[in-house]
């Protein structure tokens, strides 16, 4: 069919019934209003730009979104966007369509004064985000996991939000990576504590009054009934603090088939989970992709890093 009949807009709160019936006709796991408006519009950084091509009628057929996040690469901070649920409706699956709604995202994101979009696409995205949209690619996601965990001792507490001491802590721990999401209180309680549905678990560990570590977990069972523990988000300041975080989610995650997390290239805690019995799922590997909006070469930086799903996707 084409693009000829579609044209474009930006989104308004308004079309949020619309939009969540189309994300939930096409994805397998669902989203419902309350998530997608506290994603889409809770961010402290900002509301994602949310476009959508409609027909004449003004239907939506399609929808493509960015949230705005604060990455660090090299030292450097980097004003940037996560591309986040990107759909066509079966009619509009085609190459024209598809680059359309694309350009005019990336070229409305660029006019905006931001540097580069990143994101894991989808494995039939994925081709035609890099040979026609110029997405390079930037870095993999590897399934770090173990199986059959069971509760061990530990000194962590659970914690309902993150205090502004958490601020010292990142600023810490960000100085000693090439590339990571930079984060304050603000944005960890939006992102985890805030959620509807409050489908996150904070484990904090704390040497005196000052933060020295934290681990974010959620479950997931699978349609088959395989269940999973997913370790959201972790840091500590030394291996130490490591350990006792691992047993917290060790112990959070009893009784499920397997704990994991999804980890980048270069991660930092690689290493010391595998000396913690965490193994690569040679079946779990997501490549991330990223997109100057100007012409500029984007080598992965080399060195510790640190990024995962729940520094960007609504699914974990």
């Amino acid at each position: 069919m084409g693009d000829h009949r579609l044209r474009f807009r930006n989104a308004t709160a308004a079309d949020t019934p619309a939009i969540v019936a189309l994300l939930n006709q096409t994805f397998r796991t669902p989203i419902d209003a309350a998530t997608w408006e506290w994603y889409v519009y809770g961010n402290p950084l900002g509301h994602s730009r949310v476009y959508l091509a409609v027909e004449p009628d003004d239907r939506i057929v399609g929808v493509i979104a960015f949230a705005p996040i604060s990455l660090r690469i090299d030292g450097s901070p980097v004003v940037a966007d996560f591309a986040h649920h990107l759909v066509l409706t079966p009619a509009y699956r085609d190459t024209l369509s598809f680059v359309a709604l694309n350009r005019h995202a990336l070229q409305a994101q660029a006019a905006l004064g931001r540097q580069l979009a990143l994101g894991p696409p989808n494995r039939t995205a994925y081709p035609i985000h890099k040979t026609i949209m110029k997405w390079v690619d930037f870095g993999y996601l590897s399934c770090l996991r173990k199986l059959k965990p069971a509760a061990q001792p530990h000194e962590c507490h659970e914690s309902t939000e993150f205090s502004p001491e958490f601020d010292r802590f990142a600023q810490t721990i960000s100085r000693q990576l090439t590339f990571c999401v930079e984060k304050d209180h603000h944005w960890m309680n939006w992102r985890f504590a805030h959620r509807p549905g409050t489908p996150y678990t904070i484990y904090t560990l704390a040497t005196g009054t000052q933060l020295s570590g934290y681990v974010i977990l959620k479950r997931w069972r699978d349609p088959n009934g395989y269940t999973k523990a997913h370790i959201v988000d972790l840091h500590a300041l030394d291996a130490q603090h490591l350990t006792s975080l691992v047993a917290a989610a060790e112990s959070y995650a009893d009784g499920c088939d397997e704990l994991n997390l999804w980890a980048v290239q270069g991660y930092r805690y690689r290493t010391a989970l595998e000396a913690l019995g965490f193994a690569a799922n040679p079946a779990a590997h997501q490549p991330l992709i990223a997109r100057p909006y100007v012409p500029s070469s984007l080598p992965y930086p080399e060195g510790q890093t640190s990024f995962g799903y729940g520094d960007g996707d609504t699914l974990y």
